[in-house]
């Protein structure tokens, strides 16, 4: 919460989803991306590609694409437009195409975590994540949200966090600790139907 003219103003939480592409190379590794430097939000820090859901997720077009997901707590039409909004930010952010024409099958992408950024904060997202398998392409930086993005296997990305190398938020950190369990992309998909997880202030992931 922030302050104008000594009164309390309440930052709005906005819907946003991000989605965890994993590839084996040969072991499962994850696709990082590093926040362009000075941005309001985590500027500099280590992220999954994704943003926020927007008018253009919810329109018959975005329907076609992705006609019903999988959420826990939402009924399919809102999970489709959550879905669909970390399709369309992965293909902007670091060029990758992770449904094609569609229709997309939500069981291809398992509903991972949920979190809600905590106050203070100068903007605040409800966060779905989701798993997703790259289906080829070449990746690259937008150059505008994300200024460098890689592969990396996910206890590397933990122990460079633990080093200082690079910089993460608590959901990115929990994210990749669920999935340094998992030695390939087949088992991780095959974890999101177990359950567990571990539960937060803030949310929780879910394999």
């Amino acid at each position: 919460m922030s302050r104008r003219y000594g009164a309390p103003v309440s930052v709005p939480i906005r819907p946003a989803t991000s989605i965890l592409v994993v590839d084996d190379r040969p072991d499962l590794e994850v696709l990082i991306g590093r926040r362009r430097p000075g941005s309001v939000f985590v500027g500099g820090m280590i992220v999954f590609p994704g943003g926020g859901v927007d008018p253009v997720d919810h329109t018959p077009e975005a329907r076609e694409r992705v006609p019903v997901g999988q959420v826990p707590g939402l009924d399919a039409i809102e999970a489709a437009a959550i879905l669909h909004a970390g399709v369309r930010e992965t293909e902007e952010e670091v060029g990758l195409d992770l449904a094609g024409p569609g229709p997309v099958d939500p069981a291809d992408f398992p509903h991972v975590g949920r979190w809600i950024t905590p106050v203070p904060s100068p903007r605040r997202y409800d966060t779905h994540f989701f798993l997703g398998r790259y289906r080829g392409g070449e990746v690259v930086a937008d150059q505008i949200e994300l200024v460098e993005v890689w592969w990396e296997r996910p206890r590397a990305t933990l122990e460079r966090i633990e080093t200082g190398d690079l910089e993460a938020i608590k959901p990115t950190i929990e994210l990749l600790r669920s999935l340094s369990a998992y030695r390939t992309v087949a088992e991780a998909f095959a974890g999101t139907g177990i359950g567990g997880g571990t539960r937060h202030e803030n949310g929780w992931t879910s394999f």
